[in-house]
């Protein structure tokens, strides 16, 4: 298994001291180099792709003596502060954080690429090695001082927001399906011409990879059936040692809140929460529901909230522990792609979730006693009967638990471990099956 600490050779070596364990934790660590590249922070675990960028990062310190983070500082919503960069330093002591200014040159750069990515997709790996000669030098440094390195790129819009991706493998951590999402947000049809080109420029974009990575089994499919020449791997979570939390109270009476809703403020948050209350709020009055994160800061979820006398809006919450501690349940009513990180999160801390069918579609099989449909007689059958709800505790803690074992985490190590050279075209092939997921 790759990442198990190998056997010393030396009989007088023993585990116990700094040292030594430094010295085993560098037998076990791959020499490859890897540099990851994300747009904006995600220290302030601000919504589900900075906690999945966060636990990515952890799974790569495991495995790689050297990786480096290559961030833009101004991202207009999740900038890089001095404060941050410290905390960075702090947390991951063995990774280096490179910075620099996305200027208004390499913005105009990246939609340029994202039109000629819709226009001409069968350009996509001309495309994304487009760059501007001294826009972005420490991205320039990084790549002349790493040649070697493997390169892992978040979202698909990374490949056009780098200044210029180099003729190297490289993997993209897609975190769901672009257009699809856009469709959502946008409130467009699925034939709207500019959600079709959105499909075609994300789907030649990705082509363009060594190997792309699906957070549910859903997307795995979808992106098999459609992205020629990269391989698709299904990694539901990096942290595959994750435990669930005991945060159950023993005692009933002791619950504030019967569902707990955590959101960013993402519009597809923000709509599902409206109309999650919009469609359901009159027979929800008899039970209790709190509502934490920025999506508590959306005029809209102000204005529908206030019509329920149930519903609290607690904003942004420093030890959200607290909240499911006292919460009998959790609740995802949003729409879109992608494995929702807050069912994720809440089974973790062994509650139970209602979901949306657009939630429901993003979970690996095996969830039906803890993952319930937003339907009347399944909230009531679940929180009316205490037995119920304790057996769906119990759901939540093995279906979490399975997480650990499912995905291609050695595929992904062994593509990150080998060799750089450029990559060659393969024909198109079939969709493999997801065993076990």
């Amino acid at each position: 298994m790759a990442g198990r600490e190998p056997r010393p050779t030396n009989p007088l070596l023993r585990r116990g001291s700094l040292a030594t364990d430094l010295q085993f934790l560098r037998m076990s660590l791959s020499s490859q180099e890897v540099i990851i590249y994300f747009n904006g922070t995600f220290m302030e675990r601000l919504n589900g792709a900075h906690a999945r960028m966060d636990s990515f990062l952890r799974f790569l310190l495991r495995h790689f003596e050297r990786v480096i983070v290559y961030s833009f500082r101004n991202h207009p919503t999740c900038p890089w502060t001095d404060e941050l960069a410290q905390r960075f330093a702090v947390e991951y002591p063995r990774a280096q954080l490179v910075l620099e200014e996305r200027t208004p040159k390499l913005v105009a750069m990246t939609r340029l690429k994202n039109t000629l990515a819709m226009f001409l997709p069968s350009f996509g790996r001309q495309i994304i090695r487009l760059s501007l000669p001294g826009a972005a030098p420490a991205y320039a440094s990084l790549m002349k001082e790493h040649p070697a390195a493997t390169l892992i790129i978040n979202y698909v819009d990374g490949l056009t927001q780098l200044n210029g991706v180099p003729n190297r493998r490289f993997v993209v951590e897609t975190h769901d399906i672009k257009f699809i999402n856009y469709r959502f947000q946008a409130h467009k049809s699925a034939t709207d011409i500019r959600t079709i080109s959105k499909f075609r420029s994300e789907i030649a974009l990705l082509s363009t990879a060594q190997a792309v990575i699906a957070i549910s089994p859903t997307e795995s499919h979808f992106f098999g059936m459609l992205v020629d020449g990269a391989k698709v791997l299904y990694i539901p979570k990096f942290n595959q040692e994750a435990r669930v939390e005991e945060l159950e109270t023993e005692d009933a009476e002791d619950f504030l809140y019967d569902l707990v809703f955590v959101g960013s403020d993402n519009i597809l948050n923000i709509d599902g929460l409206i109309g999650f209350l919009q469609e359901h709020g009159t027979w929800l009055k008899r039970y209790r529901v709190a509502v934490c994160g920025k999506v508590c800061q959306q005029p809209d979820v102000i204005q529908v909230a206030s019509r329920y006398p149930n519903v609290s809006l607690l904003g942004f919450v420093d030890d959200i522990d607290q909240i499911y501690r006292r919460s009998r349940a959790a609740v995802s009513p949003v729409v879109g792609t992608g494995l929702k990180i807050k069912i994720v999160d809440a089974l973790a801390k062994g509650k139970p979730v209602f979901a949306s069918q657009s939630s429901l579609a993003g979970l690996p099989p095996g969830y039906e006693g803890c993952v319930f449909p937003i339907q009347r007689q399944a909230v009531t059958r679940i929180l009316d009967h205490e037995e119920n709800r304790r057996a769906a505790v119990r759901e939540s803690r093995t279906y979490f638990a399975s997480f650990g074992e499912r995905g291609d985490h050695e595929e992904l190590l062994r593509l990150l471990r080998g060799s750089n050279n450029p990559p060659r075209s393969r024909p198109r092939r079939r969709p493999r099956e997801l065993v076990g997921s």
